[in-house]
């Protein structure tokens, strides 16, 4: 009777002020602002402006080599290199990434593959907490 459906989060996407198109190919490290549109390759690392809330697009014919980071990201293209997204990640069912992967939230179509780790921003500010010094007469934990 009172049954609700949690929908997966999902981004707006209304325009992009860049555009690399699938006749392009880009060799060399670049950063960018707002919204990126990648459906052509790129061999280079691409990362957002820090502190801007960006949002990439990787298309399913796109392709980066090198690592990469964004605030939001929607992937359906192949990456290989890590990928740091600092909020929504979207993986779309075509979306092939080799290697690892550091996000706060995350949205997976089946279809979708990952060869590397998946670890979520939160939890890795929990591990990078120094462990408490042994109290006097105590042994210390082992590492």
């Amino acid at each position: 009777m009172f049954t609700s459906k949690k929908t997966a989060p999902r981004l707006s996407v209304d325009k992009f002020s860049s555009l690399i198109s699938d006749n392009l190919a880009l060799s060399g490290d670049l950063e960018f602002e707002g919204g990126l549109k990648i459906s052509g390759k790129v061999r280079g690392n691409v990362r957002h402006k820090a502190g801007s809330t960006s949002l990439l697009a990787l298309s399913a014919g796109g392709c980066i080599e090198g690592n990469v980071s964004s605030h939001d990201a929607l992937i359906d293209g192949s990456i290989v290199g890590d990928l740091v997204v600092e909020h929504l990640l979207e993986l779309h069912s075509n979306a092939r990434v080799r290697g690892n992967i550091s996000y706060r939230q995350l949205s997976m179509e089946n279809g979708a593959q990952v060869q590397g780790t998946l670890t979520r921003l939160d939890d890795q500010v929990q591990l990078q907490l120094p462990r408490p010094a042994p109290v006097a007469g105590e042994e210390a934990e082992p590492a």
